[in-house]
């Protein structure tokens, strides 16, 4: 008796199994399911569609961006290349100012050093000249009123000896010599002629000793008389 009902209901069961699948999977039941699948498959193909969409727009973003920080990389790398020359240049002037310098200073301290050998013989030749001023200053005081000597100091560190009463004929007849006096003696000028002036001009310069001079030069005008 229960086995019979058992059976009555499982009967029942499977037969409201079989409407239920035969509703869903035949007719209005399966259309609609299929058009819901469809509906459903547009809207998720839509959204891959716009995901991959926005998936190479990011990836052209990225390929955007990375050729910018590639030319950006290429522009730093050639903005160093260039300070790197630039920075070798100044470095090569920087040396070769350097070596200007030290050029400049030796040639400096060589100039340094001659001009002051050159003040020390200035200074020297300006002692031996004072000297012979004396000297001169000397010998004119003493053979003015004696042998008739004048005595004028000319430019260019030039002095002239005029020498009267040599010629007994005519006493104020006048024998002139021009000495110019520097760091050694020189006659630039004689009046009359005297035939070993060279001689004793060096001899002069040998002895320092302008009196004697002086007088060996009377003695040569009056010979001349």
């Amino acid at each position: 008796m229960m086995l019979g009902t058992e059976l009555q209901n499982l009967d029942s069961n499977l037969k409201q199994v079989q409407e239920t699948l035969l509703n869903k999977w035949t007719g209005e039941g399966l259309t609609k399911h299929l058009a819901q699948q469809k509906q459903q498959h547009a809207e998720c193909m839509a959204q891959a569609r716009a995901d991959i969409s926005k998936l190479e727009e990011s990836v052209d973003s990225f390929r955007r961006q990375a050729e910018n920080n590639k030319e950006a990389i290429q522009q730093r790398i050639d903005q160093m290349q260039t300070a790197r020359q630039d920075i070798e240049k100044v470095k090569m002037q920087t040396e070769g100012m350097s070596k200007q310098e030290a050029e400049l200073r030796g040639m400096i301290g060589t100039s340094v050093q001659q001009i002051a050998k050159e003040k020390e013989l200035i200074q020297a030749q300006d002692k031996v000249t004072k000297q012979k001023m004396e000297e001169l200053q000397k010998a004119v005081v003493f053979f003015k009123d004696r042998l008739g000597l004048k005595f004028r100091k000319l430019d260019g560190g030039r002095l002239q000896f005029s020498f009267t009463l040599i010629d007994a004929k005519n006493p104020d007849r006048a024998f002139v010599f021009t000495l110019k006096v520097d760091s050694k003696y020189e006659v630039v000028d004689c009046d009359p002629k005297v035939s070993d002036l060279d001689d004793l001009v060096s001899k002069l310069n040998t002895t320092n000793n302008l009196s004697a001079f002086v007088q060996t030069m009377r003695k040569r005008f009056k010979q001349l008389v």
